[in-house]
């Protein structure tokens, strides 16, 4: 399973959740769930803003993501302090093109 972007998700047309006994958009699911816990939404809603940093190339705002005081759930933090321990090669891999996919595949397959 993956994250799907907030902005992919649908907003018009509700469907039948079984588990709220109730027609939602995937959008007022989400909310109904993040909603919840004051927690989970920081935790969402930084992990939304952390992928939309990396697509944008926005090494600034990855950086105040990484630094940030909300409060989160402690496996998120865990990956917030990997990823500061790792910044700058978190940064250089938001701002610069090169991938090393090919050879991780490659070492995956030895």
């Amino acid at each position: 399973l993956y994250l799907k972007k907030y902005d992919e998700l649908e907003k018009i047309h509700p469907r039948y959740n079984w588990h709220y006994k109730d027609c939602l958009t995937q959008v007022q699911a989400v909310m109904e769930g993040i909603g919840a816990n004051t927690t989970l939404e920081n935790s969402y809603n930084l992990m939304q803003s952390f992928i939309k940093a990396i697509e944008d190339g926005d090494t600034q705002k990855i950086e105040s993501l990484i630094a940030s005081k909300d409060s989160i759930g402690a496996l998120m933090h865990k990956t917030l302090l990997t990823f500061k321990h790792n910044l700058k090669a978190v940064l250089n891999g938001a701002a610069l093109t090169y991938s090393n996919g090919c050879l991780e595949g490659f070492n995956r397959k030895i």
